[in-house]
């Protein structure tokens, strides 16, 4: 269908608002003008956090040389030429925005030639302004390049994020396409470093461990074809999902395309995790891609300025087909297995076997224990009998607000020193609830400890205590641990590497998303380092938390790896906890600001058992 211009009727009804809101928007526009050309092959280059150069080039087929400065017009499309076209839309762009929004931004460059075509022809804008098409050699297809984006609205470019985040959610919106469409070869660089490519060959599997590692691979499962009696009439439901033992922090690995077009839905996002009820932790998501084809005209998709939201006619009934292929998935991949917790040994896993001996518990004087246990370190130990010197990172500025003010010449206290001036009061350990909670008589009460909160607060003051004191004490690995992250992750981790050092790691790049991690902060030991690490950069990498980025990446690196909710705990390591959560300066909240335990009064006891 040859390219026009809309009438007004059918332009006064298409409810559009900012198309380009950042790079990354730009980019996902031109993506999808590429798949709906018929692309098999797409090629992305990202420079400068999208700001300096966005370019992607095709093989679809072509813009003919007449249509070619048409297509830079306001609301000129191929896709629909009436209102009535917009209610069964089935390509992923239809509101001829995109092309003119972006020229309107940036110097801005367009090659296209059919396959009829002797010759491509070449379009430049400068912000706006086009030039006269020429003639030009090229191949099949077509090449849109951006450069410096926003540059002339310096107000729109002054809001934009670091570099690094920019690239990180472009390269995100682009993954999501290649996992949607694995007929279709795509690759991406990134500031000239290729950041993943796919093959092409019509493999969902294959397309997610080219972008999300290798762990994908034997953790996917397929989402049945459901039978007449569980189908959904008019919904299908196709794609893949993880295992329960493959898991997120957050959602951004569970993926929704309606009709090809990428979505965000929560109703389908619940629907597919009530699948997984009881199979993950509390803050665990699954990861997958889900793929829903509907008839078009049940679905709205002229809902949203970006269009990355959708209404269904039918919402109800789209989310129980997620969710019934969802569940039928998951029993057919484990049909005889009642979900239960392992606890494996620390030397193999992230949950660390419970020690049954006592372990000790003298005040912090900034030695570790060498014996590992599920606190993954003893308050005292004798000196370890090798370690490397270590330096603190230069330029680095402690953060303090929240650490103990321990300095290494510090003497060590009197027996009950320690007692004399704590925030809590000494605690006497009863027992755990739910493998998660510590309950402890106190003398006002009764008192409820997270476990994972508590640990994450010991770990993290003493993270702080060690960089104080300039005492980082290492574990160094005999051979170095190789970990293959995410561009995400290995984004965040070229922003941390100086922090990184600075709270005990020894960790450098070995390939273009791969570490070598060569040393570990010894109070650490005792959990599988390279999928603590990736869960710390997966939080970096959405902003962290902390007054400073240093303080961001030790609350990350305490939190990530300390004791887990559901792990049960003998009744010496949970004295334990409890001793070394009353020597710190803020035993009440975690480093994120969540609580670490709840106080119920004698006299709130009392008052609830009708004592009083």
């Amino acid at each position: 269908m040859p390219i026009r211009l809309l009438d007004e009727r059918v332009i006064g009804k298409i409810a559009a608002g900012e198309v380009i809101e950042r790079p990354a928007s730009a980019l996902k526009e031109l993506v999808e003008n590429s798949l709906d050309a018929g692309a098999t092959t797409i090629s992305v280059a990202i420079q400068k956090g999208g700001s300096g150069l966005i370019e992607v080039v095709d093989n679809g087929t072509g813009i003919p040389a007449a249509e070619l400065p048409l297509a830079l017009q306001r609301h000129a499309t191929s896709k629909l030429t009436a209102w009535d076209d917009l209610q069964r839309i089935a390509s992923l762009g239809f509101r001829g925005e995109a092309l003119p929004s972006i020229a309107a931004v940036s110097d801005f460059s367009l090659r296209s030639r059919t396959a009829d075509a002797p010759v491509g022809t070449d379009l430049d804008v400068v912000y706006g302004a086009p030039r006269p098409p020429r003639p030009a050699a090229a191949v099949p297809g077509t090449r849109v390049t951006v450069r410096d984006l926003f540059g002339n609205v310096p107000a729109r470019r002054k809001f934009l994020r670091q570099p690094g985040t920019e690239t990180a959610i472009m390269v995100r919106n682009i993954a999501a396409y290649a996992l949607a469409r694995p007929d279709v070869a795509f690759q991406v660089t990134v500031d000239d470093r290729r950041s993943f490519a796919t093959d092409g060959r019509g493999d969902e599997v294959a397309a997610a461990v080219a972008i999300w590692g290798t762990e994908i691979g034997p953790a996917a499962i397929a989402l049945p074809e459901l039978d007449p009696a569980g189908a959904v009439p008019g919904v299908m439901v196709a794609g893949w999902i993880g295992l329960p033992e493959i898991t997120r922090s957050h959602r951004n690995s569970l993926l929704f395309f309606v009709n090809g077009r990428w979505v965000q839905n929560r109703t389908l996002l619940f629907a597919l995790e009530e699948a997984y009820h009881s199979l993950l932790m509390v803050g665990r998501h699954p990861v997958g891609v889900v793929r829903i084809q509907l008839d078009p005209a049940m679905v709205d998709v002229n809902v949203h300025p970006t269009k990355s939201e959708v209404k269904f006619v039918d919402e109800r009934s789209v989310a129980r087909a997620v969710s019934r292929a969802a569940h039928r998935g998951l029993s057919e991949a484990r049909p005889n297995e009642v979900p239960e917790v392992h606890l494996r040994n620390s030397s193999s896993g992230d949950v660390a076997q419970p020690s049954s001996r006592p372990l000790e518990f003298r005040p912090s004087t900034g030695q570790r224990a060498w014996g590992a246990s599920p606190l993954g370190h003893g308050a005292g130990s004798s000196p370890r009998p090798f370690e490397p010197t270590d330096r603190e990172a230069p330029g680095l500025p402690v953060p303090g607000v929240r650490s103990p003010q321990v300095a290494a010449t510090q003497p060590e206290p009197e027996p009950n020193a320690a007692f004399t001036a704590r925030p809590v009061p000494v605690l006497r350990v009863l027992g755990q609830v739910n493998g998660t909670y510590i309950i402890a008589e106190g003398p006002d009460g009764m008192f409820m400890i997270d476990q994972h909160a508590a640990h994450e607060r010991v770990m993290y003051e003493r993270i702080l205590a060690d960089m104080q004191g300039k005492r980082i004490d290492r574990q160094p690995f005999l051979d170095p641990m190789i970990v293959e992250l995410t561009h995400q992750q290995f984004g965040a981790f070229e922003r941390s590497t100086a922090e990184l050092e600075a709270i005990g790691f020894q960790i450098e790049a070995f390939g273009p998303q791969t570490v070598a991690i060569r040393a570990m902060p010894a109070m650490m030991r005792g959990v599988n380092i390279g999928d603590r690490l990736r869960l710390i950069l997966d939080e970096l990498a959405e902003g962290g938390t902390g007054e400073s980025w240093l303080d961001a990446v030790a609350i990350s690196a305490a939190c990530h790896t300390s004791i887990r909710a559901g792990q049960a705990l003998s009744l010496a390591e949970m004295r334990e906890l409890v001793a070394q959560l009353e020597q710190t300066d803020q035993p009440r909240a975690c480093g994120h600001g969540r609580p670490t335990m709840l106080h119920l009064s004698q006299g709130e006891l009392e008052r609830q058992f009708s004592r009083r």
